[in-house]
C-alpha cells in the first residue's frame, strides 16, 4: 500500500468515527430522511471503516506506533518512532548493535586503551636500605655478585655505601633479598613517573629537527653572506641543543631500563647506637643518592641547563647528569621547631663525624636562603655531598646535592639556584 492510499485510509476511517461520535438518535433521524440510500452509505461507511482500521492498525505496528518493537535490548516506543521512517530504514536499525553492546565495547576498548596506556609509562624506581652486618667487605662482596646475577652492575662504592643499578623487572625482587642480608635499620623506595617530562622533551626534540631542517634549506638558497652567517650560528646552537635533547632522553631512558639501589652498610660492632640515635629521624636517614622528604611543599623555578634532566618537579625536585650528579629538593616536617640556623649547626654537628671534610655554606635560592654544609665522604675516591635547609614555618625544605666525583665544582649548580626562585 503506498503512502497516498495509507493517507487516505486514515482520512476515511477519521471522518467516519466523527460521524459515529454523534448522538446515535441523529444517526437514526439521518437514515430514516435518506431512506434506502442512507442504508446503503451507511453499509460503505462501515465497510470503509473496517478495512481502513485494519490497514492503519497494520501499518502502525510497522512504524511501532501500537505495539512496542524490540531490537534485542533496545525498544523503539511510540515517542521516539519518527511517523514517516521508511521500512527499509527500519531494517537497519534492526541490524545495528544494541546501545548495550556499543557501551559494552566501549568500556572494553576503553579499559584496554587504558591499560596500554598504562604499560608505557616510564617509571623511574629508587630504593635505599640502611643494614647492619657482621661484615661489610662480605656484605659489600654479596651486593655486588647480586648485581651481577641479576644482570646489573655496581654503580659505585663506597666505605658505607654500596650502590646498584638493576633492570627494572627485577627491581622488586633484589630489593627484597637485599632486605635478608643484616638488620634493617631503614627502607624507602621512591617511584617517578617521568612520562610527561619525557614527552615534553622528545616534543622539543622533534621541533628543534624540523626548525634545523628548514634553516638548511634556508641556506641553500641564501645568497646574502650576512644572512647565511646568521643562519649558520643558529644551526649551531640548535644542533648544541639537539644533542642535549638526545642526552637528556638517554638519561631517562636508561634511569627507566635500570633501577638505582643504595645500600648502606655499617658493621655490628659500631651498629645503630650512633648514627640512628640522632634525635632528629630526617637528619639520621640522610642518604646522599635519595630525598630527605618524601614530598615538595613549594615550587622551585630554576634553569639548571642542558646538561641536567629533570625527572620531577612537584612531588620531589629530581634532576641528573651524565656525570652522576643529582639534586633533589623536597620537604619534612619543621619538628622540632628551630630556625634555619639551628638546623645548619644540627647538621654539622651530628653528621661530621661520618664524613673526612665538613664545611659550612649558604646556597640562595631566589630570595631565600639554604644554610647547609658540604661534606666530603672518608673514601679513598670519594663522594661530595651538600645538604642546605631553609626554615619556614612548620616546613623545612632540604636541599640536597650529590657528586660521585669528590672533586666536583658546584659552582655552576649554586649559581643556578641564586638565579631561579622558590615560592
Amino acid at each position: 500500500m503506498t503512502d497516498e492510499n495509507y493517507f487516505f485510509d486514515r482520512t476515511a476511517a477519521n471522518l467516519i468515527l466523527f460521524l459515529f461520535s454523534f448522538d446515535p438518535r441523529f444517526m437514526m433521524s439521518l437514515m430514516k430522511r435518506l431512506g434506502f440510500f442512507g442504508i446503503v452509505i451507511t453499509f460503505i461507511a462501515l465497510s470503509l471503516s473496517s478495512c481502513a482500521m485494519s490497514s492503519c492498525a497494520n501499518r502502525s505496528e510497522d512504524f511501532g506506533i501500537i505495539e512496542s518493537r524490540s531490537s534485542g535490548s533496545k525498544e523503539v516506543s511510540a515517542a521516539s518512532a519518527p511517523l514517516q521512517t521508511r521500512n527499509d530504514s527500519l531494517k537497519k536499525l534492526d541490524s545495528f548493535e544494541t546501545s548495550d553492546e556499543i557501551l559494552t565495547e566501549g568500556s572494553e576498548e576503553s579499559e584496554s586503551s587504558q591499560a596500554g596506556d598504562e604499560e608505557r609509562r616510564m617509571r623511574v624506581y629508587n630504593g635505599s636500605a640502611g643494614l647492619i652486618v657482621e661484615d661489610t667487605e662480605e656484605s659489600r662482596r654479596d651486593l655486588e655478585v647480586l648485581a651481577r646475577e641479576n644482570n646489573g652492575y655496581v654503580e659505585s662504592s663506597y666505605t658505607d655505601y654500596v650502590v646498584l643499578r638493576i633492570p627494572a623487572e627485577r627491581f622488586n625482587e633484589v630489593f627484597d633479598f637485599i632486605l635478608t642480608l643484616g638488620d634493617v635499620e631503614y627502607s624507602r623506595v621512591e617511584t617517578w613517573d617521568i612520562t610527561e617530562a619525557y614527552s615534553d622533551i622528545a616534543q622539543h626534540l622533534n621541533t628543534a629537527e624540523e626548525t634545523r631542517r628548514r634553516l638548511y634549506t634556508l641556506l641553500e638558497k641564501s645568497t646574502d653572506p650576512a644572512e647565511r652567517a646568521r643562519i649558520l650560528k643558529e644551526i649551531g646552537r640548535l644542533t648544541e641543543e639537539i644533542e642535549s635533547l638526545k642526552q637528556q632522553m638517554a638519561m631517562m631512558e636508561a634511569r627507566v631500563a635500570f633501577s638505582r639501589i643504595t645500600v648502606q652498610i655499617t658493621p655490628r660492632i659500631q651498629g645503630s647506637a650512633q648514627r640512628y640515635e640522632i634525635p632528629f629521624p630526617w637528619i639520621a636517614y640522610l642518604d646522599p643518592l635519595s630525598p630527605a622528604g618524601s614530598d615538595l611543599r613549594a615550587h622551585l623555578d630554576i634553569d639548571l641547563g642542558g646538561d641536567f634532566a629533570v625527572f620531577d618537579k612537584e612531588n620531589v625536585f629530581m634532576a641528573e647528569n651524565s656525570d652522576g650528579v643529582q639534586i633533589f629538593l623536597s620537604t619534612v616536617d619543621n619538628s622540632p621547631r628551630g630556625d634555619s640556623d639551628f638546623w645548619q649547626k644540627a647538621l654539622f654537628h651530628h653528621m661530621g663525624p661520618y664524613y673526612a671534610k665538613s664545611i659550612e655554606r649558604t646556597v640562595a635560592v631566589g630570595d631565600s636562603n639554604f644554610l647547609g654544609v658540604e661534606f666530603l665522604s672518608k673514601d679513598r675516591n670519594p663522594f661530595k655531598y651538600y645538604v642546605g635547609v631553609y626554615a619556614e614555618g612548620r616546613k623545612i625544605h632540604i636541599l640536597e646535592i650529590f657528586s660521585p666525583d669528590g672533586t666536583a665544582d658546584f659552582t655552576s649548580i649554586y649559581k643556578a639556584f641564586a638565579e631561579g626562585d622558590l615560592k
